[in-house]
């Protein structure tokens, strides 16, 4: 192998687009959930720079961009690097003192899980009535401490699983499907995702965002929808994806959940039509906790389904167009062991 082609440490400050890196130590010491990928976007570079590393291994023969081969050695800085002026976020939105909470070990995971839950559910109304840049921000940091505890935490998670509610309202269904579908990844990729859990959680959290530009009346209408009425829902989808491009926040592959998750694999699904494999497969987790959380809760117009009746509905494939493999998984989430709903680790 010739010299240029070795991997080599390089400087945080040196990293660009296109270069493909290897994080020291193991995802649990960074906030990527794989530690080899190749870097898309300047968000990547500031998050390496945030855990706390001077340097990172750059792979030149997987990179698109090699790295500077420097003479003498650089300088490093602890100083973290100059970041672009912060837009006004507004009022907090998460409570004072919800960091210490998550991290306080002698909370036990049975009242930390309920309490994160009502918090959630007060965070989700704000961000669905007010969808603006700063509350959507706000919920993005807010989300990462919660996937770090979920992915860290697995008796909080499975206490978190259990509290869900059946009510389905808009928000109370966000959270759900949130939860439902980070264990989900979780359970499918472990490490192995190229993309930042964090930026991935936030758009499950957010998947019917676009619902925020329905009229109330049309979004707990308890009536048949006319056709123009059928539109304006379907419309929520690409709505959602909107507001997300228009505020700059989330990452592509984030905001294709937002616009793919009413996809369906026979085609059958909107708003696109897409059919197999042109859904992307963060769009088919967030569909199946999507489906499943809408059979299992009560709605203004429907009863809810057991839990067992709503899974082998959606084993059977009773008209949902789901993805099998997607699904596979999901039902191995519910393990039971002494009555209790536990979790594939």
């Amino acid at each position: 192998m010739r010299p240029a082609d070795r991997p080599v440490k390089t400087h945080i400050e040196d990293l660009k687009i296109g270069m493909f890196v290897q994080m020291p130590g193991n995802w649990t010491q960074h906030s990527f959930v794989r530690s080899k990928f190749l870097i898309k976007n300047t968000d990547q570079i500031t998050k390496i720079a945030k855990s706390g590393f001077s340097e990172v291994i750059v792979n030149p023969l997987k990179s698109q961009v090699r790295p500077e081969l420097h003479s003498k050695p650089k300088f490093v800085s602890n100083a973290m690097p100059r970041l672009k002026k912060e837009v006004d976020l507004g009022p907090p939105l998460m409570p004072p003192g919800f960091s210490a909470f998550l991290t306080d070990a002698t909370v036990a995971p049975k009242r930390k899980a309920s309490h994160l839950y009502e918090v959630c559910l007060h965070v989700m109304d704000k961000v669905l009535k007010d969808p603006n840049v700063g509350n959507i921000t706000q919920f993005k940091e807010g989300v990462s401490e919660i996937v770090d505890l979920l992915l860290s935490d697995q008796e909080t998670a499975t206490q978190l699983f259990q509290l869900t509610s059946r009510d389905h309202y808009t928000f109370t269904h966000s959270i759900n499907v949130g939860v439902m579908s980070i264990l989900l990844t979780k359970a499918l990729y472990g490490e192995s995702t190229p993309h930042d859990m964090r930026e991935l959680s936030a758009a499950y959290f957010l998947h019917d965002l676009g619902k925020a530009k329905m009229p109330d009346e049309l979004l707990y209408s308890t009536e048949k929808f006319t056709e123009s009425e059928r539109k304006v829902m379907e419309a929520h989808p690409m709505d959602g994806y909107d507001l997300l491009s228009e505020a700059k926040l989330l990452s592509v592959e984030s905001k294709i959940i937002l616009s793919q998750h009413h996809e369906r694999e026979d085609g059958s699904g909107y708003p696109q039509g897409l059919k197999g494999d042109q859904i992307h497969i963060y769009s088919r987790i967030c569909a199946t906790a999507d489906v499943f959380d809408a059979l299992t809760s009560r709605r203004l117009f429907k009863p809810s389904l057991p839990l067992y009746d709503a899974l082998v509905l959606m084993k059977f494939d009773k008209g949902l167009h789901l993805n099998k493999e997607v699904f596979s998984s999901f039902v191995q989430l519910f393990k039971y062991e002494d009555s209790k709903t536990a979790f594939k680790s």
